[in-house]
């Protein structure tokens, strides 16, 4: 710990003391139990040495002895003591802490129509974002992974979870068992969980493939590049961007390659039967097939990069036109477009992290 970081860890920071006559507490569970990770509690529920009259927030982290030393020495320092069932009661029963990437609520067919243009009405099937749950079937797109040489890894180790987590953790194996998108494995091996923080604070479960990641043979096929993007649209005036729903959700793993995916949780061992993102050749497998769907408009009126499709036309008739067609070939292939995400026929645009204007272009910052 740097000394100059010091004093904004200070206001931020809980100390832990044990209570009279209280077992200690275990230092291998309280790394688990007291996250850093966007870990907020209210100090009206603690036991406090000094009550307070304000309700603050503080983030609970681990800190070392000699640390600790310091801020006791600092008057403006609160130090208080509580026990691991305060914790667990307090992250409980804190509101808008940590919570789960849920999906987003199906939206009503009349509610559908008054977003989407009267001229598309033919395609709302492709704005259904109920088709997203329903597991894809096999196809020749049907993703394996291939190994540079015999599969060495081996169960990874479970990594203790605070009572919330571990419910974020249930939420999601009974959701995606629901879906079918995951089933029970028996391979020999498996990766670990975690979790990673989003902007919104929300919590989004990920699986740890580093190991396996480093046996992948590497997929070379190419990404969109930006300057092709900016040659294509140059003299356009209208815009969509579309952007695909649980895009990679949408795809299947082939049956040889579904062990490979299995991850250990406290409840069981699990495998994916659709792809994935956390997977090293996932972005490329996709692009090749979105390419391969859209091939017939692609460098002519559309670009595609993974989940977002670019629409651009110099004629309000011909964008309707395109527009149309490039739907048509998503239904075709079962793929749904979110409508909270589209603009129709704007003149502004962000792709690719730049701001796309029909005479213009700025970073997206």
């Amino acid at each position: 710990m740097k000394r100059k970081n010091l004093n904004s860890i200070v206001t931020s920071t809980t100390i832990l003391k044990r209570l009279p006559n209280q077992k200690p507490v275990n230092r291998f569970i309280e790394p688990a139990l007291i996250a850093k990770q966007s870990t907020q509690v209210d100090l009206g529920q603690l036991r406090l040495f000094q009550p307070t009259e304000e309700k603050e927030l503080v983030n609970i982290v681990m800190i070392e002895a000699a640390a600790y030393r310091t801020l006791a020495k600092n008057k403006k320092i609160k130090i208080f003591f509580l026990t691991i069932s305060e914790i667990n009661k307090a992250l409980s029963s804190a509101e808008g802490s940590a919570k789960l990437n849920e999906m987003t609520p199906v939206m009503s067919l009349e509610k559908l129509k008054k977003k989407l243009p009267i001229v598309y009405h033919d395609f709302l099937n492709v704005f259904d974002r109920e088709k997203t749950t329903q597991l894809p079937p096999h196809r020749s797109y049907d993703h394996k992974i291939e190994l540079e040489g015999e599969n060495q890894s081996s169960r990874s180790r479970l990594y203790l979870m605070s009572s919330h987590k571990l419910q974020k953790v249930k939420e999601y194996l009974e959701e995606n068992l629901k879906k079918k998108f995951i089933t029970f494995s028996k391979a020999l091996f498996a990766s670990s969980i975690l979790f990673a923080e989003k902007k919104d604070d929300s919590l989004c479960f990920c699986v740890d493939y580093r190991k396996l990641n480093a046996l992948i043979k590497r997929d070379r096929y190419s990404i969109l590049l930006i300057d092709e993007v900016l040659a294509r649209i140059q003299g356009s005036k209208y815009l969509i961007r579309l952007d695909i729903i649980a895009a990679f959700n949408k795809l299947r793993m082939s049956s040889e390659s579904e062990d490979l995916t299995t991850f250990v949780t406290f409840f069981d061992v699990y495998k994916y039967r659709v792809m994935l993102f956390e997977l090293i050749n996932e972005p490329a497998f996709f692009q090749h097939y979105i390419n391969d769907v859209l091939f017939e408009c692609l460098h002519k009126f559309c670009q595609a990069y993974l989940n977002d499709i670019l629409i651009y036309s110099k004629i309000l008739k011909k964008h309707r036109i395109h527009v149309k067609e490039v739907l048509g070939k998503l239904r075709e292939v079962g793929l749904q477009i979110d409508i909270d995400k589209c603009e129709f026929k704007i003149q502004k645009i962000s792709f690719l992290e730049l701001l796309i204007f029909i005479n213009d272009l700025r970073m997206n910052s």
